[in-house]
């Protein structure tokens, strides 16, 4: 396990440069009819994420009798809602969700005594009722993230399951896969890593989280997908991560 974080903290350093200064080539400026909102991750703030699907017909159960409830007592324990978005595609993993939901608290005990508090238990059943699936997680960023996230534009969640045995081949696909990223027909932007903290009362425990835009939508995705260089490198990642989920999503902009 101690092994496992060497690995992982010398991944965040150094692929934050590769993806943050190396990929970071392209600039966007959102058209004025679209809807955009800027979501902010915190470094030495715990990033819960979840991945939950609604019941058909329970959406109202779920946001009016549940979330709108417990979002008044939720900041009391240092709680802030990040943002949400929809699974448009999922192209790996095997996760029945529809729904990606970012949310910040201020430390580990907080969010545990937000799970005992009474007017919590009041209403923890509510949710769980209209929910089918729902699976969460704790994770931390390395810096603070600010990206403006624009309606209709392509966005990706990638989380990973690191092999300790493999996993430093993660930094040789960063490094091998830079190039096609970095090419203007592909339109890669990476946004945010999220470093998981292995917390085992939760269910959701990828190694690494990646959300990232692809600038040029499905058709620059397809094109680096299917480039000869990229299939090249990919069994790199593969090795390294056995394990993906990678869905297409969308920001549920308010």
């Amino acid at each position: 396990m101690q092994t496992l974080q060497i690995i992982m903290k010398s991944l965040i350093v150094k692929t934050t440069f590769i993806l943050f200064v190396v990929f970071s080539f392209l600039a966007c400026h959102p058209a004025m009819s679209q809807k955009s909102q800027i979501l902010t991750f915190k470094a030495n703030t715990v990033v819960e994420t979840a991945l939950l699907t609604i019941k058909p017909g329970k959406e109202k159960q779920f946001s009016e009798d549940y979330f709108s409830q417990a979002i008044k007592f939720a900041p009391t324990y240092g709680a802030r809602p990040i943002g949400s978005f929809a699974l448009v595609d999922r192209k790996l993993g095997n996760a029945p969700a529809q729904m990606l939901v970012f949310f910040e608290w201020e430390s580990l005990e907080k969010k545990r005594a937000f799970e005992k508090d009474l007017d919590f238990l009041k209403i923890v059943n509510i949710r769980n009722d209209a929910l089918s699936f729902l699976t969460t997680g704790y994770f931390r960023v390395e810096q603070d993230i600010s990206y403006t996230f624009v309606e209709g534009n392509t966005y990706e969640f990638t989380a990973l399951w690191l092999d300790p045995n493999n996993a430093p081949k993660l930094q040789e696909y960063f490094e091998k896969v830079g190039p096609i990223a970095t090419n203007p027909k592909v339109g890669f932007q990476p946004i945010a890593q999220l470093q998981g903290l292995g917390v085992e009362d939760r269910t959701y425990h990828p190694s690494l989280i990646f959300l990232s835009e692809w600038k040029r939508g499905t058709k620059g995705r397809d094109y680096a997908l299917n480039h000869k260089d990229y299939k090249a490198v990919l069994p790199l990642r593969t090795a390294a991560a056995p394990y993906i989920d990678m869905f297409l999503i969308a920001p549920m902009i308010q």
